[in-house]
């Protein structure tokens, strides 16, 4: 019986060294892909990147060119620029006023 023993336990060890071999096999295999995938990935990256760049540089300069446009019609036209800024405020203020006027709910009186 014991020699059947030992031949069992043998047996799962080597099992067990096999399927140690197989599970360190899968592990390089997947370390493998998922590093080929980080740079695949890291690639398009680096791509799109490159790609956006000279289209974002061409949009803040346009931003700035409008903006400086936009500042020197201010200033040439400064008297505009103040009444378009106040009428804007007030009509802010009176569409303001008008909504909280009509949010508050009625009151209630106690002998309601």
């Amino acid at each position: 019986m014991a020699a059947n023993t030992d031949d069992i336990r043998a047996s799962v060890s080597k099992d067990i060294a096999a399927l140690q071999q197989e599970v360190s096999r899968l592990q390089k295999m997947i370390s493998a892909q998922g590093a080929e995938a980080y740079y695949e990935v890291r690639g398009r990256a680096g791509k799109a990147y490159d790609e956006a760049l000279p289209r974002a540089k061409n949009a803040v300069a346009q931003i700035r060119a409008e903006g400086a446009a936009a500042a020197g019609a201010a200033r040439e036209h400064a008297a505009a620029t103040t009444t378009a800024l106040v009428l804007a405020g007030a009509v802010g203020f009176l569409f303001g006023y008008l909504l909280s006027g009509n949010s508050q709910p009625q009151p209630r009186h106690w002998w309601h």
